[in-house]
């Protein structure tokens, strides 16, 4: 039987997972906003993601729970976080948002993390009609879409 997640995945819906308390985070949903397009945001600063949920968005990364962490922004008593364990960066993620290192995007099965708001682009749809055309040599560039269902650009 198939594991099925607590994070609801959708091909038509990108939710975003971020931190307004982060510079990475405020442009992110700022770039968002300004493509005028629909999705869902979590402001990890306002609303809580729960544990199960950090779990299954690190798991979907490949990465460990203290992989989201950005360590340069954990203020702790000890030198070392070489023994803490899953529970303990929940903890530390839990009471201080802007220790995730990057916004998180999710669009179906994809999960990843950006570090630039541009990344966004790959999530919508593009069109790159008309590029070879131009007035200079006759051929006025052609501004109708010319392809279709292509939400997606994989990176390699």
């Amino acid at each position: 039987m198939k594991n099925m997640g607590v994070i609801a995945r959708n091909e038509n819906q990108l939710t975003l997972i971020y931190s307004s308390n982060t510079r990475v985070g405020k442009r992110a949903y700022a770039y968002l906003n300004g493509l005028d397009k629909k999705f869902l945001d979590i402001d990890i600063s306002k609303t809580k993601v729960s544990d199960t949920q950090w779990v299954e968005i690190a798991d979907a990364l490949g990465v460990k729970v203290g992989d989201l962490v950005d360590k340069k922004e954990v203020e702790l008593a000890i030198d070392s976080t070489t023994e803490f364990g899953t529970n303990d960066w929940l903890k530390i993620i839990q009471n201080n948002d802007k220790v995730i290192q990057f916004p998180i995007v999710i669009k179906g099965k994809i999960t990843r993390q950006i570090t630039s708001s541009t990344d966004l682009l790959e999530y919508y749809e593009v069109d790159s009609a008309g590029l070879e055309q131009s007035p200079l040599n006759d051929t006025p560039p052609d501004i109708e879409r010319t392809t279709e269902d292509e939400n997606f650009i994989e990176k390699k």
